[in-house]
């Protein structure tokens, strides 16, 4: 009489924990192949920008002017009082400066794999010199 409850519960118990590390295991595969951005990442599989300037102008909240070879960016609605009007332009986590130009030059824009506009408070991480704003810029 025992051995049959024995049994059962044993089966119980293999199904229980058979059933949960398959999910596990294919949500884990499914996490590892899907690119996850932060709230507010732009970004886009389609590589035909000729230039920085071309992607940015997708991006919301970022206004750019001028021509080819003076072209200048700013985050709409940020202004200070005692710089430029540019944006910081951070790659990868690496301050490039609020030049766009420089920061043109430094990667090949089918690298990217996404821009984040940074505003306010959340510019503050970067002190004064993202009183313009920040634009982050992640590379593949």
């Amino acid at each position: 009489m025992k051995l049959p409850i024995i049994i059962s519960t044993i089966a119980v118990a293999l199904l229980f924990f058979g059933c949960s590390t398959s999910e596990t295991s294919t949500a884990e595969i499914h996490n590892r192949s899907v690119n996850i951005h932060p709230e507010g990442a732009v970004s886009d599989d389609n590589n035909y920008y000729r230039s920085l300037a071309d992607y940015l102008k997708k991006v919301p909240g970022i206004n750019i002017s001028g021509s080819e070879n003076n072209q200048i960016v700013t985050v709409r609605g940020i202004s200070s009082f005692n710089s430029g009007i540019e944006p910081l332009f951070v790659i990868d986590g690496v301050v490039v400066g609020s030049n766009y130009s420089q920061a043109s030059n430094m990667l090949n824009v089918q690298d990217i794999d996404y821009v984040r506009v940074l505003k306010g408070a959340d510019a503050g991480l970067y002190g004064v010199r993202g009183g313009n704003g920040v634009v982050l810029i992640v590379t593949r």
